[in-house]
């Protein structure tokens, strides 16, 4: 928090000679907002009316009066995205299942620079990545989106795109807090230097204490604690070229309870806590050229160089640097739009891990992946008929080459009616993780005669490891009703093939009456094995692309503006999850946590009211239904072979805030979050056996202050 205070002093100096400040209220109406374009589809400037996927987007609006302090919170919103909250910082996120703590199927980008970590995929969520208030939208794309981003693609694609520092001239000061030590400071000075060259430069420091346990009387070991600075320079060169700098450096502190250190002195299973730091880093450098030739070809050339680093005591720590350049050409030729591209990520890790819980193979590796595409719409009936085709091919390091492409048809046969078709295939490619490290990951107990046995499941890590695929079909309809009211529906239907599994490969014991005894392998997991000895049992579990499956689901939303002043927004997800079944036991038990551990319904209806020119009252109901998530740690004796799951109780609850416009550059605004279904669970660990914690009740107020 200290280079917070220290930034506002330096926008106090400043704020003197700086031009005036937008309002923190939009001076756009409720019909305004409604009406957006896309950039995220197709690498292009599209209404979102006239787009083949299955699209949302969320304004800076939406966000500000969505009461969100987390980037999490604010995706909620979206049809198809599910958030669950596992502990103050930490979320699970996905698109269209397959939700946890490292969601592996959804890719997220700030302005269009890849953040999906590729030690254990998916997205830290804990290190905010950018402040709320310098988001100018958030474009979702559910579905695959592997031709224009990339492999990872595959469920969906969120793309942050923060504001142009022309509209952030002068400065601001927004300060949040309440309770649950819920505290938010935000900074930002911005300045326009002449007609070509403006620039800006926030702050942001967030706190949150430590929240409650749902399972034991004493409090999580959550406390958050982050800092985030952001720098954007904009620079209009002429002729239609233009330069674009960011610079940006976060970091994120928090804590956690694993109960994973074992006791062998005593029969059966008995664990201790482990109380490990979490610190995550990253430190980016961005450069962005955009020029249009002489031949009419609209390029665009971003760089960015990322320093990242994890340390967990006790556990990992990791160090690496990342290097991407990302190039962008199109063309309109007759009824054509032609657009290509060429992208090329290098990514140096330096790993360390405490054995023998956890174990990598190879303490350093650079992972390379290059791709190339190639995407046309064809207007096969001016403003009635289009049709898309796209194809991409990614080289990498470890898996090979892996293949994209997509096919789309989009009718509108009126100015109200849009109808359209996407085939798609999408690859995800192994993480680093997946190839390299072995883990402990399960562990429980059985019933042999009379006897309490320990049974620990140990994954071995798989060099060669694949990447899975994704092939399907969506189809969409939207419909204006009028000015004021449309709505959107999608239904897709994915083949799942070559997705990742276990498959047992071995067993050993570690006591003289048990089979196979391996007392080198026993020794070093630190299990004594000298007279009388504890009785445990290690299943040995290979990581395999033998898993495939269905993925179904059907998403609607709707926006309703029934008065100027008042907007009422709807989303519904259905999703269901569907895996083949195998000879194989392994395969099968993963199977079934992969079917059980995502709720199949999820809805939001948000209500935005402008009482009066000075007052906003806003309201968010949203909820969704239980799930069932494997139990990792299981204490008590079990006389089957059955996993035990525990339950995540369905939920609805409500969020309220009444903001006041004190004068035009100064609002007051207080929040409610979790009013109904407070101290409730949204999702269970499903990495590392930790505590669940309750998702309390939260009170804030806040102060927007531009001068």
């Amino acid at each position: 928090m200290r280079f917070a205070s220290g930034l506002i002093a330096i926008l106090s100096v400043f704020s003197t000679n700086s031009p005036a400040a937008d309002p923190f209220f939009d001076d756009l109406t409720l019909e305004e907002l409604v009406k957006t374009d896309i950039t995220s589809v197709s690498r292009k400037s599209q209404s979102i009316s006239d787009v083949a996927a299955a699209a949302f987007v969320i304004s800076s609006e939406d966000i500000r009066r969505s009461g969100a302090q987390a980037l999490p919170d604010v995706l909620r919103m979206v049809p198809g995205i599910q958030v669950a909250q596992i502990d103050n910082g930490r979320y699970a996120v996905t698109a269209r299942s397959h939700n946890g703590r490292f969601a592996t199927k959804l890719q997220v980008l700030i302005d269009g620079r890849s953040i999906y970590h590729p030690l254990f995929a998916g997205v830290m969520w804990e290190l905010d990545p950018i402040p709320l208030e310098d988001i100018e939208r958030i474009e979702v794309i559910r579905g695959a989106g592997a031709v224009m981003w990339g492999a990872n693609a595959v469920n969906g694609l969120i793309n942050i795109i923060s504001k142009p520092t022309r509209g952030q001239a002068g400065a601001a000061l927004n300060v949040a807090g309440g309770t649950q030590g819920n505290g938010n400071l935000y900074a930002r000075f911005g300045q326009i230097v002449n007609d070509s060259t403006s620039w800006r430069l926030s702050a942001q420091g967030r706190h949150v204490d430590s929240s409650r346990q749902h399972d034991y009387p004493e409090r999580a070991r959550d406390r958050l604690d982050n800092q985030l600075v952001d720098f954007r320079l904009d620079h209009a060169l002429g002729g239609g070229r233009d330069l674009s700098l960011w610079a940006n450096a976060t970091q994120s502190r928090t804590g956690d309870i694993w109960r994973t250190k074992p006791d062998w002195s005593q029969p059966g299973l008995h664990v201790s806590p482990y109380l490990p730091t979490q610190e995550l880093n990253s430190q980016s450098l961005v450069g962005r050229y955009r020029w249009l030739s002489d031949g009419g070809i609209e390029s665009s050339l971003q760089m960015s160089a990322t320093r990242s680093g994890i340390d967990i005591t006790e556990f990992l720590r990791e160090s690496r640097n990342t290097y991407d350049i990302d190039y962008q050409g199109r063309l309109a030729l007759s009824r054509h739009d032609l657009i290509w591209g060429l992208n090329h990520r290098s990514s140096q890790d330096d790993i360390s891990t405490n054995e023998p819980y956890l174990k990598t193979t190879g303490s350093s590796y650079n992972q390379k992946n290059t791709g190339l595409f190639l995407h046309d719409d064809w207007t096969l009936l001016a403003d009635t008929l289009k049709l898309g085709l796209g194809a991409r091919a990614d080289v990498t390091s470890r898996n090979g080459t892996n293949y994209s492409a997509n096919a789309t048809m989009l009718w509108t046969p009126t100015r109200t009616d849009t109808a359209w078709l996407k085939l798609a295939q999408a690859p995800r490619t192994s993480t680093r993780a997946e190839r390299d490290i072995s883990i402990v990951s399960q562990a429980s107990v059985t019933q042999q005669g009379g006897s309490a046995i320990p049974v620990i499941t140990y994954v071995n890590a798989n060099r060669d490891l694949g990447a899975e695929m994704s092939r399907g079909l969506e189809l969409g309809y939207r419909k204006q009703f009028s000015s004021n009211a449309n709505v959107d529906i999608s239904a897709y239907r994915y083949r799942l093939t070559k997705q990742r599994t276990g498959s047992q490969t071995g067993t050993f014991g570690c006591h003289a009456f048990l089979p196979a005894q391996n007392v080198a392998a026993c020794n070093y997991f630190g299990v004594p094995t000298a007279f009388p000895g504890t009785p445990v049992i290690f299943n040995l579990i290979h990581t395999v692309n033998e898993a495939a499956g269905w993925n179904d689901g059907i998403e609607l939303s709707a926006d309703w503006l029934l008065a100027p002043a008042w907007r009422l927004q709807l989303s519904y997800a259905w999703s269901t999850l569907k895996m083949d079944r195998s000879s194989d036991p392994v395969v099968n038990g993963d199977a079934e946590i992969s079917e059980r551990a995502h709720p199949k319904h999820v809805a939001s209806l948000r209500s935005q009211w402008n009482i009066t020119s000075r007052q906003q009252f806003d309201l968010w109901l949203r909820g969704a239904s239980g799930y069932q998530q494997l139990r990792l740690v299981d204490t008590v004796p079990n006389a089957g072979s059955a996993p035990r799951f525990d339950r995540v109780g369905g939920y609805a609850t409500l969020d309220l805030r009444y903001a006041y416009r004190w004068r035009k550059d100064l609002e007051f605004a207080l929040i409610g979050r979790n009013l109904i279904a407070a101290n409730r669970v949204e999702t269970l660990s499903d990495y590392i056996p930790t505590p669940s914690t309750e998702i309390p009740r939260t009170w804030l107020a806040s102060t927007r202050w531009t001068f």
